[in-house]
């Protein structure tokens, strides 16, 4: 029998307290702003465990769209993008991975989007957290310019600070699997 997405949400947050991916203190994020936890994705997704239950958990979510491909900005998504493209192609449905740097190389293919990606094919872009927005919006701004259409956002945890609220105003197909609550509570995303 299958698990439930919330199965596998909640399994990714014991996980992410295990491994010590979810710390809390007073850490200045990213985007400036500053928070009483800290959610470092890359322990997470880097541990073995970690990878299979975040991958297991978003290629569902992935498959109720018409998405070709699944990428994200690198280094945050670099890994959860190799395991979902494996996973779906041992599952049957295939996707091909990307990964968008910051900005597009100076030398060789001069390339933003990297991978086998190409223009008019529908795309899901994945990132481990969710602020402001700031790094899912240049990866899909990226994946937008090249001429793909982008029908499904996802992260591992969604911060709540302005950023799922701006993805929805523009109309995009966002989900997460945690999400973080005013006093700075981690749970199990309710939606």
């Amino acid at each position: 029998m299958e698990d439930s997405g919330h199965d596998r949400a909640a399994r990714i947050l014991e996980l992410a307290k295990e491994l010590g991916s979810l710390q809390f203190g007073e850490f200045t994020l990213t985007s400036g702003q500053t928070s009483s936890y800290y959610f470092d994705d890359r322990l997470l997704s880097l541990h073995p465990k970690g990878l299979h239950e975040i991958a297991n958990a978003f290629l569902p979510l992935i498959a109720e769209t018409p998405a070709a491909a699944v990428g994200g900005p690198t280094i945050a998504a670099d890994p959860i993008v190799g395991a979902i493209t494996l996973l779906s192609e041992q599952k049957g449905t295939p996707l091909r991975g990307f990964l968008v740097r910051s900005e597009a190389k100076a030398h060789g293919m001069g390339k933003q989007v990297e991978g086998p990606v190409e223009p008019g094919m529908d795309v899901a872009i994945i990132d481990g957290s969710l602020s402001t927005g700031g790094s899912m919006f240049a990866a899909i701004d990226a994946a937008e310019a090249m001429g793909c259409k982008v029908v499904r956002v996802l992260s591992i945890l969604d911060r709540r600070q302005g950023g799922s609220e701006k993805l929805r105003a523009r109309g995009y197909n966002y989900a997460t699997l945690l999400e973080a609550t005013a006093d700075g509570d981690v749970r199990v995303a309710t939606a």
